[in-house]
Formats: structure tokens, sequence, C-alpha cells
């Protein structure tokens, strides 16, 4: 599949993207003004967000777009919102796996990325057990299958480490040692919630937009 389309015969299509390339994917330190934990996308990685919002999104109506709040999450769903004059809603479940704070700077969020709704400034427990990552990501799948209905597409912008955690709850995989899974920087994962049907994985760690 190298192009969303909409679908009726599903609860609720979920397009999950990993953020784009940031400084410390390629072992960069944070510009001035960023933390380590909150480095911003490169150069690279923005155009990567562009080309996300071009390639994937015309004709589909999106029901809601959610991301983590860190600063190259942010950028990379950023262009997808504008394009489709979507707000942003930020959810702390979906922070990275290890993450020590509850994201980027609530100033810098609502200074630079206006399309974003304020968000709890909860922190992750630390160190995070493997129990409480598997709980979160089944507490935020449950959340988008309760809470949307057939045909409706969400987008959610997360990290590569807890990417795993969501499709196993996605996919009702028990166990954090049944897969690991590949997802590149800006991929596009798709999975539909089909009523009284297994969940259908439709595309993965897809970068056609990039080619």
């Amino acid at each position: 599949m190298d192009k969303l389309i909409p679908r009726n015969d599903m609860s609720v299509q979920i397009v999950f993207v990993r953020h784009g390339e940031s400084y410390g994917n390629i072992g960069l330190p944070a510009p001035e003004g960023f933390s380590e934990e909150d480095t911003p996308l490169t150069e690279y990685g923005l155009r990567q967000a562009d080309a996300l919002a071009d390639y994937w999104f015309d004709g589909i109506d999106v029901a809601k777009i959610f991301a983590s709040p860190f600063t190259r999450t942010i950028q990379t769903i950023y262009p997808t919102a504008k394009k489709l004059k979507m707000p942003i809603v930020l959810s702390a479940d979906l922070l990275e796996v290890g993450s020590t704070t509850s994201g980027a700077d609530a100033h810098r969020i609502n200074t630079d990325f206006p399309l974003c709704i304020p968000f709890s400034e909860k922190s992750l427990p630390v160190p995070e057990t493997e129990e409480q990552k598997a709980k979160r990501a089944k507490r935020f799948v449950d959340f988008i299958a309760g809470n949307y209905k057939s045909g409706e597409t969400v987008v959610v912008a997360t990290h590569g480490t807890f990417f795993s955690y969501l499709v196993r709850a996605v996919l009702n995989a028990e166990g954090d040692n049944c897969f690991n899974s590949q997802i590149d920087n800006s991929a596009v994962t798709v999975v539909a919630l089909r009523k009284n049907e297994p969940p259908l994985l439709r595309t993965a760690n897809n970068t056609s937009h990039l080619k």
C-alpha cells in the first residue's frame, strides 16, 4: 500500500508515524536551547516531515492527530496538521521509552507550535518497567478504539522504541519478547481495527514519501 485510502470496513484506521531524523539520531549534540532529551529535527528531518504531509493525506478525512510532546515528533507531524487545518493533541502516553521529562518546554510549544493543544505535564516513572511500558501503550490504543468510529482515521506521531509497544498493543501480541519492529525515521505504519475481526496490518515501515 503506497497511499492511504478511505475505508469503511473497520472500527478505525490508525496511522502511526515515527518522527523524522533528529540531531540525536545521527549522534550530534542538541542545538543551543534544546536538551539532549528533546533534540529537534535536522534539516533533512524537516524535509522528511514536509514529504510526509505532501504524500500521504490527500482526500483522507482525518478525525484526530496525536503526538508525543517532544519537539521532534511535533515538528514531524506539524506540516500535516497545517495541511489538514487541524490541531495536534499532545499525549504523555506517547513519550519515548526512558523519558525523564514530560516533553518539550511548554512555553516553546505554545510559542513555536500554536496548533498544539496543551497537555498534562506528567513525567513517566523512571525507570519504567516492561509492564508499565506495555500498559501505557495498551491504554492509548484502547482509548483510540473506544473513542473513534467506523471509517475514521487517526494519526499518531511517536518514537522508534515505543512504537514496538504500540504495535504489540494494537495487534494484541502478548509479551515484550514476542517480536520487535524496525521503524525508520518518518516511516508510516497503518493498522485497521476491524469490527468482529482481527486487526489488519495494512503497511509497515513505509517510506514511499521519501522516494
